[in-house]
């Protein structure tokens, strides 16, 4: 990796002061957190590849447990330090949703042994978009076909965006990726704020999201997405094409176009009146409906309300 950013949770400082020598050597950045409210901001914030946490001094197991239970942390290893006799302890920090344990007093070579295990683990199972580090679409797929099987009542959105083609022509791949970025921290907000822990965001690629969330949930969560949008893209125009409310952009046939602003259409599908069986067709209805939403030519959502 790049760059590791690791947190740990504890109050020892003679460990901390400890490990944060030991990952020099390896390149991984250490940061401390002692308090056990603040692990799950301090995760999100620091953007954290792993979390450590020493099972003196916090509650390992509703840490895991809250981690876990968080669709932007989920993915991240969560490594435990704990004593040798407390084997119950260790089996319920598993349950709870540890990656690993390691029993104190800690060696040098194993700790670096498992957090290297630990990173590569999460690297091959989590398909992260490298844009946005949302899940992909293996991850998307796995999470469809959980809802189907556990029979719960749910909402899948695909988001696009309109004339985002263009756009990315116009201004080219580095503004495109910053308002891909900016889309994904509009979800990825909105969704911690009016959604469930237990909702799931993914990527798909391009300008393309699907995420999943309650019935109850989805028509005040499209609202804010959509005025979130129309109220925030405008920032990512030139004060030129401001004025003129438009861009120009050659089509492959080389005719001159005038590409109104940015857009974002989403298509929801629900089992709220209706059966799914097969993930193919929560997607065919998402896709169709956002399509339907793309005809509107503003930032709208759609809902399938049919009866099958």
């Amino acid at each position: 990796m790049e760059e590791c950013r690791i947190l740990i949770l504890t109050q020892d400082n003679n460990l901390k002061n400890y490990l944060q020598t030991l990952f020099q050597g390896e390149g991984y950045q250490l940061e401390e957190c002692k308090e056990e409210g603040k692990v799950t901001e301090i995760l999100r914030s620091k953007k954290s590849n792993l979390l450590i946490i020493d099972f003196e001094y916090a509650n390992a197991i509703e840490i895991c447990k809250k981690v876990r239970a968080n669709f932007t942390l989920r993915y991240i290893p969560v490594i435990v330090l704990i004593n040798k006799e407390q084997t119950i302890e260790k089996i319920k920090c598993m349950y709870a949703g540890a990656d690993d344990y390691i029993e104190k007093p800690i060696q040098g070579a194993e700790i670096l042994t498992r957090i290297k295990a630990n990173l590569w683990r999460a690297n091959r199972d989590l398909d992260a978009n490298p844009l946005t580090k949302l899940p992909g679409n293996v991850t998307i797929l796995k999470e469809l076909e959980k809802k189907i099987k556990d029979k719960e009542i749910f909402s899948v959105a695909y988001v696009d965006l309109d004339k985002f083609k263009e756009y990315n022509d116009y201004y080219g791949f580095d503004w495109g990726d910053k308002v891909i970025k900016h889309t994904a921290k509009i979800l990825t907000d909105t969704l911690q704020e009016l959604g469930a822990p237990n909702d799931f965001l993914g990527h798909i690629g391009g300008d393309d999201f699907i995420f999943i969330t309650s019935w109850e949930c989805i028509d005040e969560i499209c609202k804010r997405i959509l005025e979130d949008f129309d109220s925030t893209i405008l920032s990512f125009y030139t004060h030129d094409d401001l004025r003129k409310g438009y861009i120009i952009v050659k089509n492959r046939a080389g005719k001159v176009n005038a590409i109104p602003m940015l857009t974002i259409s989403i298509g929801v599908a629900t089992n709220k009146k209706r059966l799914f069986t097969h993930v193919a067709e929560i997607i065919q209805t998402a896709t169709e409906l956002k399509n339907y939403a793309k005809s509107f030519q503003k930032s709208i959502y759609t809902t399938d309300r049919r009866k099958i």
